[in-house]
């Protein structure tokens, strides 16, 4: 059995082009990170619009993630 990996939330959009391209910003500085949106597997496009994509990563990389999206994104808030 393969151990459960503990992942923190570090962002959260109901714009699932904005989560992606936060996604891509912290997979160019090296950070391994988890976009989950619920779309019913693409079967309802756009249904992330109402529960949002999240971007999870590991606990040691949340401080980096958050450092690098506060100063890419200018948005005190995340």
């Amino acid at each position: 059995m393969i151990p459960a990996m503990k992942l923190v939330e570090i962002f959260e959009s109901t714009n699932r082009i904005e989560a992606c391209m936060a996604e891509e910003l912290l997979k160019d500085q090296g950070i391994d990170v988890l976009l989950q949106c619920d779309d019913a597997g693409g079967l309802f496009p756009g249904m992330e619009s109402f529960y949002g994509c999240k971007l999870l990563v590991r606990p040691e990389d949340e401080e980096k993630a958050l450092g690098i999206l506060k100063s890419t994104l200018g948005n005190e808030d995340i």
